[in-house]
């Protein structure tokens, strides 16, 4: 429901002020003139375990999520990097495969691990209010590969992921940034 509303909020934001930046809560996310090309890869480390990422930096990017996608390679996923912590609420609708769902804390943490059902509209929130990123694999993913509550996002590939995809690394990592 979470991802429905933000999709409006953009939609409705894109029709008066089509440009290329926009805001969130006040915070430029300096998105490029040129195209950016979401479907890219980015290998990103998660307690020494390489993982292939599509970064979801901007609101429509966080709203489409994995919608459609009928498979995932073993160690392909989305990271949802966001301005702020907070709570956050992830569904499944057009999502016909199921996913695990890991959400981390600003400094990378792994805080809890949720697995979410294919199509399933219903909205599964963390925990924590002190959510900024959010990690979709394979259902399963976690627990085959001996990462559980505690483990860390390597920062500096995530770093590099977002200048390699032209933001402002400052908007979205908060206090890991240099």
């Amino acid at each position: 429901m979470m991802r429905f509303f933000q999709g409006l909020l953009f939609l409705g934001t894109a029709l008066v002020l089509p440009c290329a930046c926009g805001q969130e809560d006040g915070v430029e996310q300096s998105v490029p003139a040129q195209a950016v090309d979401f479907s890219k890869r980015f290998s990103i480390l998660l307690s020494g375990k390489t993982i292939h990422v599509q970064v979801a930096l901007t609101d429509l990017e966080t709203t489409r999520g994995l919608m459609g996608r009928k498979a995932l390679d073993a160690d392909e996923g989305m990271l949802f990097l966001f301005p702020h912590s907070q709570q956050r609420g992830f569904w499944m609708r057009n999502v016909p495969i199921n996913l695990a769902l890991g959400f981390f804390t600003t400094d990378g943490r792994l805080d809890e691990v949720k697995t979410l059902f294919a199509e399933n509209p219903e909205t599964v929130p963390s925990r924590s209010n002190e959510i900024r990123y959010v990690l979709e694999m394979r259902e399963g993913w976690f627990d085959a590969n001996g990462v559980h509550p505690g483990a860390m996002l390597d920062m500096q590939t995530v770093r590099t992921a977002v200048r390699a995809r032209g933001f402002k690394v400052e908007n979205f990592l908060g206090n890991t940034a240099p």
